[in-house]
């Protein structure tokens, strides 16, 4: 992984969460995407993407988010993405219409 960002996952039940630290821009979506992928496993009902260490998104990043949402949904497993209401990252998602194609909460749920 780049300099730029750092990916954690934690598996609970069927639920894996990833969160993303850092930056995803164009010279980093691409591993973060794969790192993402290899986190979920086929069992998994629910994929939670943790943006909210996250401290900046571009097209890439946002591009990203809507290429994993896509593969989700092929799988019928669930995408819900962290972001908190005043991140700026949360603001170049809704500028985006992303939370039109995908559920954002502004927490993460502790289940």
């Amino acid at each position: 992984m780049s300099g730029l960002a750092g990916v954690e996952t934690e598996q609970r039940g069927t639920r894996c969460i990833v969160t993303v630290r850092g930056e995803i821009d164009l010279s980093n979506a691409k591993e973060i995407f794969s790192a993402i992928e290899l986190a979920i496993s086929r069992d998994a009902l629910d994929l939670v993407v943790d943006l909210s260490p996250t401290t900046y998104i571009d097209s890439a990043g946002v591009s990203l988010l809507l290429r994993l949402s896509e593969r989700m949904q092929n799988r019928r497993q669930h995408l819900q993405v962290v972001v908190p209401p005043d991140s700026q990252v949360r603001a170049v998602l809704e500028l985006t219409g992303l939370p039109r194609v995908m559920t954002l909460v502004t927490t993460l749920d502790p289940q």
